[in-house]
């Protein structure tokens, strides 16, 4: 699922670049082509309205003014006075050349009424027409068809210019911009398949979180479920009443089900944006201090010596919801006081910092190796048998994480002096949360 999607959002984006570029491409192409074509077709004129100036002034013709002005102007000229060629066009010119300039007088003929073999013209002023044509391989051609009045009569003039080396320069120019355009889609498929990995490792990490949460949830669901199916089974083959036993069985495994359910639509809704924050102004020592007397009998009911410390001088109010702050602290009291021998020692403490409240609980129990410590936050994470007591399903601190990051705050666990674990909760004071 997650590698069609990519191969999809990878082809949406190289598609949508795809587009992009070509259509500038053909954008600048089209301006581009225009001005060369503008270019070519001004420098004809102005190379052609040269020509025919020294064809007026000049009073005789050599064979090197001509050459110079076919090689200069990149014309092919043929010249006849008063119908008969120039000695000019004795000088060597290949077939196709001369089959290109009887092309053109024969266009300028038939659609302008230029002829160029007529030996008399009734024309005193300089007369040309220019028009475009195909060669016979296809390419363009600018073309002037004149008469040019002179002492003894009419010189007629027939100029070809092959377009080629523009129609060359065009397709070099198109090759390049296509070429470029291919190298840039291929250099943005590469980073966008790469690119659309980075985002979707998110997606995919969570998908795989859920999946492990589902089969873990499924296990620790299938445990109380198995005993309270076993009993009732139990019951009906001895065809008895169910006694006290039983029934306590039942509700003690219900309130395991019921506590597992509420841990994880609790995690759902963290996971959904959708849990109910209530941020007020709170007086943070009086919050510790009742939630340490509420745990009194409790520590006192497992023989565990449970003490709090408090700073001395006042401290300010924090801007944070009191009733899930206390939720936190209880599973992280909980947890210490489950996993503290009889006699040991647990610590509830509050401490201020510039720019931040702490608030912890210690204990001086088995601890947690360094390399579980990054993994204790994990949902159904449990690290031993010690710590998988049946009253914990690894939730606990999951939730815990997400209270402290809704709070955007932090919650670490660092060793106790002398063994045992201490988890620290930083709350950024009034100033800077929210």
């Amino acid at each position: 699922m997650i590698r069609t999607l990519r191969f999809r959002l990878a082809g949406l984006c190289i598609g949508v670049t795809a587009l992009v570029l070509v259509t500038l491409t053909l954008v600048c192409l089209f301006i581009s082509e225009r001005n060369i074509r503008n270019q070519e077709e001004a420098s004809f004129q102005i190379n052609l309205n040269t020509l025919y100036q020294n064809l007026q002034l000049e009073s005789a013709l050599s064979h090197t003014w001509l050459r110079h002005a076919e090689y200069n102007y990149q014309f092919l000229i043929r010249l006849t006075d008063n119908g008969s060629p120039l000695f000019f066009q004795s000088l060597s010119r290949d077939a196709g050349q001369e089959a290109l300039l009887d092309l053109a007088a024969k266009k300028a003929l038939t659609d302008y009424g230029i002829d160029a073999k007529t030996a008399a013209s009734d024309r005193s002023l300089l007369y040309h027409q220019e028009f475009t044509m195909k060669d016979p391989q296809g390419g363009s051609c600018y073309v002037s068809a004149g008469l040019v009045p002179v002492a003894d009569g009419t010189l007629s003039v027939t100029v070809v210019h092959p377009l080629s080396a523009r129609d060359t320069r065009i397709f070099r120019q198109r090759a390049i911009f296509f070429t470029a355009d291919l190298a840039a889609l291929l250099l943005l498929g590469l980073f966008f398949w790469s690119f659309i990995q980075k985002i979707l490792e998110p997606l995919q990490e969570n998908r795989r979180r859920q999946t492990q949460f589902i089969a873990a949830a499924s296990h620790e669901l299938r445990s109380p479920l198995t005993v309270i199916l076993s009993n009732v089974e139990a019951v009906r083959r001895k065809n008895m009443e169910p006694d006290e036993a039983f029934l306590t069985v039942l509700e003690t495994e219900g309130n395991r089900m019921a506590r597992l359910v509420s841990d994880m639509l609790q995690l759902a809704g963290a996971d959904n944006h959708s849990w109910s924050m209530h941020i007020a102004p709170t007086e943070l020592d009086t919050l510790v201090l009742e939630t340490f007397e509420s745990f009194e009998a409790l520590a006192h009911s497992r023989q565990l010596l449970w003490e709090v410390r408090l700073p001395e001088e006042p401290l300010p109010r924090c801007l944070c919801d009191g009733e899930r702050i206390r939720q936190l602290l209880s599973i992280l009291i909980d947890n210490a006081f489950c996993y503290t021998p009889a006699e040991g020692r647990v610590l509830l403490f509050l401490e201020a910092s510039p720019g931040a409240f702490r608030i912890g609980v210690s204990d001086n129990g088995p601890g947690i190796p360094d390399s579980e410590k990054e993994r204790v936050f994990e949902r159904f994470y449990r690290f031993d048998a010690s710590r998988s007591q049946k009253e914990h399903f690894g939730l606990g601190l999951s939730i815990a994480w997400e209270i402290a990051r809704l709070h955007r705050g932090k919650l670490l666990l660092t060793d106790t002096p002398g063994g045992g674990s201490t988890f620290l909760l930083i709350l950024p004071d009034e100033k800077k949360i929210f």
